[in-house]
């Protein structure tokens, strides 16, 4: 069986891997790029890919700090005492300022957050997860990508980065896609 050659010109960000980081970075990109030309490349296909455990952990520990309910510094003293001290306490404050938004983020894009119908505030499981209904998150957040970028390609591989040192960029480019399944 021949192989297909994609062939894309003048491409400005290439994310390869659509899971919730490369979606993510995909609607980053737009939105801080907002003339360039972004292009995604996923191994399987966008709307259900990647491991999720990493990308949701905005949903695993939302502050609540609208609501008065934790602060990065609470998650900071928590993490230090889960992991043992085994953490960078200026990354993970820094991750924790910004945790928050990400949640009211995929809620703008119809991510369904379960509410207290008195207060307002979101349901949790324990201090720090917040519950939402089903697992519709992944659709949701690639929905937004696809929208952010100029084109999607699904079960592709990139195969070979183009490195030019000369010109400072390490990477300038991807030498090919292969199909991930013939």
């Amino acid at each position: 069986m021949a192989i297909k050659t994609i062939i894309e010109d003048n491409i400005d960000v290439l994310v390869a891997g659509a899971g919730l980081g490369g979606t993510g970075a995909a609607w980053e990109a737009r939105f801080w790029g907002q003339n360039k030309k972004i292009v995604i490349a996923e191994k399987a296909n966008i709307d259900r890919s990647g491991a999720v455990a990493q990308g949701l952990y905005a949903i695993n520990c939302y502050m609540g700090t609208r609501f008065g309910e934790n602060n990065p510094e609470d998650h900071v003293r928590y993490a230090r005492i889960d992991l043992m001290g085994m953490v960078r306490e200026d990354l993970l404050f820094d991750m924790a300022r910004h945790v928050d938004s990400a949640v009211h983020q995929f809620e703008e894009w119809g991510l369904p957050l379960m509410r207290n119908p008195k207060t307002g505030t979101y349901l949790r499981e324990g201090r720090w997860q917040i519950m939402i209904h089903g697992e519709s998150y992944k659709p949701i957040v690639a929905e937004a990508a696809k929208k952010s970028a100029d084109k999607v390609f699904n079960r592709v591989c990139v195969t070979h980065l183009l490195m030019d040192d000369s010109k400072g960029k390490p990477c300038c480019g991807c030498g090919r896609f292969q199909r991930a399944y013939r």
